[in-house]
């Protein structure tokens, strides 16, 4: 959960000290003497930033007196002359570091330009989402009409080496930073592919990406189906009620809204969309260091309109039936959503426990010199619950189709068949087929198929994307599960 904020007074005293002294001499004494006077200013301004007055009334110049002194005699002795900036941002780097907490960290000028852009919704990059699957970043999906749908990437490509540096235990901020990047400029990655003995290597040339926030469409004739990517983009919940508009217009009877590998992002989106299934009550409240400084977001009743289309909306919005779906990798702004749903009893979760990441993190701009990404509070819960490192529980536990060994291995021989792609061109619409011939053909390539297994890899294989959701074990529950309650209340 990312909160950004900004202090002009630190920032303008920063810029404006760093002005002034750039006009001193260019003597080495007088050099000295600056850089010196700047990392005491810049000491002053972080100060500023990490402590309130309560707890800065110590000798702030004598703790920083170590540092100072290790600064001086790097710039006077070390074998190589070292730029002042960089010093200093190792010095923020390492005051980051030490306070181990995963989720604070040091932004660099680049990264943090990269941020914004990715904020605003697009950015240079690949067209990919990722997940850490076995201490490796890994495609969790592809965006369509992008370089790396265009190369042919795939879901679940494990992606071992970027520019080849190996991407063994980085993080997926750091795997996105490394792949992200001026538009027109290429990046090169290996991939493990599942039925690939060795890696493939791909070149590929970054472009402007733009983010769909947002997924919509009818599911089983008269279900809304909507998926949220990411909550990263501030127009997040504009699309969401675009999106729902026009869902209302289909007059469905009931709606799935999917937070399944999404990793979070904005606070203020994720409180606007809990808010447009919400008419009363409390969503989420943060609590940091200082009390005063808590906050408490409520829901707001349905707005009165004569517009047609918003008032058809809300009116769906009051109480239609509503499943959530989430899994291991739904994580902080979607959890959030998640949370303010099942607390008030307004939807049904269902899949596995969620992410649990209950923190907040503030961003701290230096201007052009980059940013402090700060755990600065915590997220409860409607019920009070903080859910760091605990995730959110579904009311129903639906775990999604994972191979055994031996059924990946016979998914992986059917999907090479040319039995498979023959019987697809002859039958392109092959539900009501007889599969009997097909597996006996199966059979004598020695493939011992069941027909679960033959009838997801035809599901997956065949041009009818529609059908795909039946090879989701866990939208297929939720579908399940809307008609039961449509029954029920009507």
């Amino acid at each position: 959960m990312v909160i950004y904020t900004n202090n002009d007074k630190q920032k303008n005293l920063y810029f404006c000290i760093q002005k002034n002294l750039s006009i001193l001499g260019d003597n080495k004494m007088k050099k000295k003497r600056v850089s010196l006077v700047l990392v005491i200013i810049t000491g002053l301004i972080i100060g500023g930033i990490f402590f309130t007055r309560s707890q800065a009334g110590g000798d702030l110049f004598l703790e920083l007196k170590p540092l100072l002194k290790v600064y001086q005699a790097i710039r006077a002795q070390y074998i190589e002359e070292v730029k002042p900036s960089k010093l200093i941002e190792g010095a923020i780097e390492g005051m980051i570091n030490s306070l181990e907490d995963p989720h604070s960290r040091w932004i660099d000028p680049t990264s943090y330009k990269e941020m914004q852009m990715h904020r605003e919704g697009e950015f240079g990059g690949l067209g990919i989402t990722i997940i850490t699957k076995e201490n490796f970043p890994t495609v969790a999906s592809v965006i369509k009409g992008t370089p790396a749908a265009k190369a042919e990437l795939k879901p679940r490509d494990k992606i071992i080496r970027i520019n080849g540096e190996s991407t063994e235990k980085i993080t997926l901020q750091e795997a996105a930073e490394k792949m992200r990047g001026k538009p027109g400029t290429q990046v090169n990655i290996s991939i493990e592919r599942e039925g690939e003995e060795n890696p493939l290597e791909f070149t590929i040339t970054r472009a402007i990406i733009e983010i769909p926030n947002v997924e919509r469409q009818i599911v089983d004739e008269n279900i809304g189906y909507i998926k949220i990517i990411e909550f990263t983009n501030e127009n997040t919940d504009k699309d969401v009620k675009k999106a729902l508009r026009g869902l209302a217009k289909k007059k469905i009877s009931g709606l799935i809204l999917d937070l399944r590998n999404n990793p979070g992002g904005l606070l203020e989106e994720a409180v606007k969309v809990s808010d447009e299934f919400l008419s009363s009550g409390e969503i989420v409240s943060i609590k940091g260091r200082d009390s005063s400084q808590d906050k408490i977001f409520l829901a707001h009743p349905e707005e009165e309109t004569s517009e047609p289309d918003l008032f058809l909306t809300n009116l769906l919005l009051k109480d239609i039936p509503l499943v959530i779906l989430i899994n291991e990798l739904s994580a902080s702004a979607s959890e959030i959503v998640a949370g303010a749903i099942k607390d008030q009893g307004r939807g049904v979760l269902l899949g596995e426990r969620s992410f649990g990441k209950g923190t907040v993190q503030s961003v701290i701009t230096l201007g052009k010199e980059g940013a402090a990404a700060l755990t600065t509070a915590k997220y409860y819960t409607p019920s009070g619950v903080c859910i760091e490192g605990k995730g959110i529980e579904p009311d129903m536990k639906v775990e999604p189709f994972i191979p055994t060994p031996e059924e990946k291995i016979v998914l992986d021989e059917m999907r090479k068949s040319g039995y498979i792609k023959d019987f697809l061109d002859k039958y392109p619409y092959w539900g009501e087929e007889d599969l009997t011939p097909l597996t006996d053909q199966l059979r004598e390539e020695g493939i011992e198929a069941r027909e679960d297994l033959l009838r997801r890899i035809l599901i997956e294989k065949d041009k009818d994307e529609e059908n795909d959701i039946l090879n989701d074990k866990q939208l297929v529950q939720a579908i399940e599960l809307l008609k039961c309650l449509s029954i029920l209340k009507g």
